[in-house]
């Protein structure tokens, strides 16, 4: 909670920032910030607080590492911010707090106790994200995105809200201990009204994740947002939501029963085979990178059909390697759509003539998302199919490699026309900040893809 306090204090104090027109110490003030709640969190000083808040939340090692995850890679988000919202300098103390707003929803979201604080960290999480993805009010584009994003993100909350009446109306609590007491009770003739409960709040979960079949507002908003926030919500936010989850399914007892793992499985197919499948047909660099990522939550679902003791530290490893691979490609995108307009995948044909830095560096991203060896899409991949080994669910683990052969296939096609001599783009200046953010990038696949276990370590 320690964290969550330093983090909310800076982003106010990035609001004051931006009213006081001192601009400059925007980034290294919420840079500090979360290196001090790093500090904290890694220092086991962020409990003590659960009586003060009714047992609402718990800060555990599963929340610890979710919680180190998201706070890095919105690291990456500030840094690359300062330079793509150049233009809008007036706002970015504004931007930054929003950005750390929505990134306490989603560390409250991965230590729940409650389901009053589920919701509450779900509408947390997502409220600052609505404001950002129409944050561009000049293009239309960026409009549509905000307004599909808050209208659909409305129905998820409807459902959310709904399925959390019905599970209190039965188990007649919000705690998780007490509804994980009432299904421990219940010895598998759980009340129909219940059941429905849970896989209306498994229904939101599936929204935020960007899974089929509730993925149609991915493509959109991915594409209409500015770039930046488009990959905060395809990192963080998927992050933190794939946290809850997890937590959700474990804590409530949940996993005792058989309707849920059906229920994921058949959403974690559907997902492999709509996201890959559909990859296939894109033109737009920025659309292909939104199916990529449903594709990518099907991979981690399988992770969560197929949960075990060790499961979240193989979702961890996952998430972070998927995170900052896609990082780099939109930060990617958004240098060359910044200085050229291209925002195709034709249009990519000769980034390497004049621009060999941009060219290697997607090349390591677009490996790394399709799973190749060393890096550390590979190492998240395998972890995953060998979870799902091991729980004995060989014919998923058939599709889910079936599916990234395919996904190999639209990663191969982008770096083959960045690499192709054919077309020639323009030599693009690359500001620090990206710069710094692509390096750093880079490294950590690598580093991650020949250290496994470096996270499970950091966590332990």
């Amino acid at each position: 909670m320690t964290s969550v306090i330093i983090l909310a204090v800076a982003g106010i104090a990035s609001m004051f920032v931006g009213v006081f027109k001192f601009k400059r110490i925007a980034l290294p003030l919420v840079l500090l910030a979360c290196i001090a709640a790093l500090c904290i969190i890694f220092l086991k000083l962020n409990g003590g607080y659960e009586d003060i808040i009714g047992n609402m939340l718990q800060f555990d090692p599963f929340s610890y590492g979710f919680s180190i995850i998201m706070i890095l890679l919105t690291m990456g988000v500030f840094i690359i911010s300062k330079y793509y919202f150049r233009e809008n300098m007036e706002h970015l103390g504004d931007i930054y707090s929003l950005f750390i707003f929505s990134m306490i929803g989603g560390i409250l979201l991965v230590s729940f106790q409650s389901l009053v604080m589920l919701f509450i960290s779900i509408e947390i999480l997502s409220i600052p994200l609505y404001i950002l993805a129409a944050s561009n009010r000049k293009n239309l584009f960026s409009n549509e995105a905000g307004l599909k994003y808050f209208l659909m993100g409305s129905f998820a909350s409807c459902f959310l809200l709904l399925g959390i009446t019905f599970v209190y109306g039965t188990a007649h609590t919000f705690e998780m201990q007490g509804i994980f007491n009432f299904i421990s009770a219940a010895n598998g003739e759980l009340p129909a009204l219940f059941i429905t409960g849970c896989f209306l709040i498994l229904g939101a979960f599936i929204f935020k994740i960007s899974a089929v079949p509730f993925h149609f507002w991915a493509p959109d908003v991915y594409e209409g947002s500015p770039s930046v926030i488009t990959a905060f919500m395809a990192t963080v936010v998927k992050t933190a939501a794939f946290g809850g989850l997890i937590r959700f399914i474990v804590m409530s007892g949940l996993i005792q029963t058989d309707n849920w793992q059906e229920i994921i499985t058949v959403v974690a197919i559907l997902t492999l085979i709509v996201g890959n499948v559909t990859a296939l047909y894109q033109t737009n660099f920025k659309r292909l990178l939104a199916y990529s990522g449903i594709a990518n939550a099907g991979y981690v679902l399988v992770a969560v059909a197929t949960l075990q003791v060790n499961t979240y530290e193989y979702v961890l490893y996952y998430l972070a390697s998927y995170g900052v691979a896609s990082i780099l490609a939109f930060t990617i995108y958004s240098i060359i759509k910044d200085h050229t307009g291209i925002n195709t995948i034709e249009g990519l044909k000769g980034l390497f003539v004049k621009n060999k830095m941009l060219a290697v560096t997607l090349a390591f991203a677009m490996l790394s998302l399709a799973g190749i060896p060393p890096l550390a899409g590979f190492f998240g991949k395998y972890a995953v199919f060998a979870n799902a080994i091991q729980a004995e669910e060989i014919w998923l683990v058939v599709v889910a490699i079936l599916t990234s052969l395919v996904g190999v296939f639209y990663y191969f096609r982008v770096m083959a026309n960045a690499f192709n001599t054919q077309g020639e783009i323009p030599l693009v200046p690359i500001h620090f900040g990206y710069k710094l953010v692509l390096i750093l990038g880079v490294i950590i696949l690598l580093v991650l893809g020949l250290m496994p276990d470096l996270i499970s370590d950091l966590i332990a």
